[in-house]
């Protein structure tokens, strides 16, 4: 008969000085290496990787691996990428024959191998992006911004946010009242129509016709111009 018994995974913890059972336990539970030890111990063991015992030398090659990336070693992160670019692509091709087995007789099937397929390629060119960014990471520029607006701008050195400007600052800055303009040409004499104008350049002794009242003129009829 086979042992059908799982062997025990047990973490020997070593007590530290001025350190309680309760603390170092805790200290396990969150600094993540523990736990990620124990999933992976679990997920080995269906593939032949793992007894399901060996929970305190996992513990210690993860911690091996964590001490080499804050060295700045990289080696193991391209090993891992590297291997899961082949992995993936291995699943996109299983996925992708079965469905080429299943055209034309189970539409279904074959949509159902292809969305898989297409997502491990997709998954794949992933990974093998993070590693090439990993081996050749982007130059990063810092650029100082421009400040550019169009037309005129008041730019106010020294002065606070939220405090008022100076008073000689905004005397500088007083708006002068639209006015009306005159053409000097002669032909209008301002842009107000209500305004008389002036003679024009072909009589220039001729001036404006003054005001006639019909009632000092008889029947109402104007004088003529003399």
């Amino acid at each position: 008969m086979t042992d059908t018994h799982k062997k025990a995974a047990v973490l020997p913890i070593k007590l530290e000085e001025g350190k309680t059972q309760e603390e170092l336990l805790a200290k396990c539970a969150t600094d993540g290496i523990a736990g990620n030890a124990f999933l992976t111990m679990m997920y080995s063991t269906g593939a032949g990787l793992s007894q399901g015992d060996e929970l305190g030398a996992l513990c210690g090659q993860l911690q091996a691996s964590i001490d080499r990336t804050k060295s700045g070693s990289i080696g193991q992160a391209e090993e891992l990428l590297t291997a899961q670019a082949t992995s993936l692509n291995a699943i996109y091709v299983e996925c992708a024959r079965r469905a080429a087995v299943n055209i034309g007789h189970y539409p279904d099937t074959v949509e159902t191998y292809l969305r898989l397929a297409l997502k491990a390629q997709a998954q794949c060119r992933t990974t093998l992006e993070s590693l090439a960014e990993i081996k050749n990471p982007r130059a990063v520029a810092f650029v100082k911004q421009a400040n550019i607006a169009n037309g005129h701008q008041q730019v106010n050195n020294g002065v606070p946010a939220g405090e008022p400007m100076p008073t000689s600052t905004r005397e500088e800055t007083k708006i002068t009242p639209v006015e009306l303009l005159e053409d000097k040409s002669g032909n209008v004499a301002r842009l107000d129509a209500r305004a008389p104008g002036k003679a024009g350049r072909s009589d220039p002794a001729m001036e404006t016709v003054g005001a006639v009242h019909g009632t000092a003129n008889g029947r109402g009829k104007g004088s003529g111009v003399a």
